[in-house]
């Protein structure tokens, strides 16, 4: 999924692609996108603490136990008032579930096709932007968002869009939607429509865990990456963000434009 954006005041161009974090097919059209725009400038859905950590973890550098639970929510448990390894054996397999579908969907976690933009910015000798909220703000931000009952309560639900709230085509997809194969399950789930159902459903449930995980990042993004189109001007940018942040993006440079010009949507 892609789109295209022009700063009018600084003339760069922006192909804004937009991914599913665990998606093979995402990291490729991202590779592909960066070797045929050839731009001056990869911008990154990622903060300095994640890219980081997603080097160091490239190199062999971090060796995390295996079944271990990621650091982000290690670190909001804790802000949750979770007692150490007790809260993590007593809600560790709820919660997991429920961190893949924040990865997934709204990148809590870096994916595979971050990994490749990084790669192929470093090959290209083009400029790297980390455009996301720094890890530690956006943690804050989901603990004065969330609270223990929450997470339950998103357990409950299994952490997914409940199918009698969605158009009869979108329920088909969410009900015929394979978990226990996460990769292709975000595969058949992979478009804007559906993202889009899956934030409208957050959104409903729990606004405050929206605003912190999508509004308030697409405000940060949309910012960095306005800065970073027109700190030079007439540059070429390709910017590598979670699908469900594609709408926010969009309406906020559009706003930032005047009338919502300087988007025009491609897939």
């Amino acid at each position: 999924t892609m789109s295209y954006l022009r700063d009018l005041r600084s003339g760069s161009e922006v192909y804004l692609v937009g991914t599913a974090h665990i998606s093979r097919k995402s990291a490729d059209e991202v590779r592909s996108v960066i070797r045929s725009v050839k731009p001056d400038v990869v911008f990154v859905e990622l903060c300095r603490a994640r890219a980081e950590a997603m080097r160091a973890a490239r190199s062999g550098a971090r060796d995390d136990p295996a079944g271990a639970l990621p650091e982000p929510l290690r670190q909001l448990l804790r802000s949750l008032g979770a007692p150490g390894d007790l809260g993590e054996k007593l809600l560790g397999a709820g919660l997991k579930a429920v961190y893949q579908l924040l990865r997934q969907f709204h990148g809590l976690d870096p994916g595979l096709e971050f990994k490749v933009a990084m790669d192929e910015c470093d090959a290209s000798g083009a400029r790297l932007v980390l455009g996301d909220c720094d890890q530690d703000a956006t943690i804050r931000a989901l603990r004065d968002a969330i609270d223990l009952a929450d997470v339950l309560k998103l357990l409950a639900g299994g952490g997914a869009a409940d199918p009698a709230a969605l158009d009869p085509e979108l329920a088909a997809l969410f009900q015929n939607a394979d978990w226990r194969d996460p990769a292709r399950a975000v595969e058949t789930l992979k478009t804007r429509k559906a993202t889009a159902a899956m934030a409208a459903a957050m959104r409903a449930q729990f606004p405050k865990v929206a605003n912190a995980m999508l509004d308030q990042r697409d405000d940060v993004m949309t910012e960095r990456l306005l800065e970073a189109a027109r700190e030079r001007g007439e540059e070429k940018i390709v910017a590598v963000v979670g699908m469900a942040h594609m709408d926010g993006i969009e309406r906020r440079w559009g706003d930032a434009q005047g009338d919502g010009l300087g988007v025009t949507r491609i897939s």
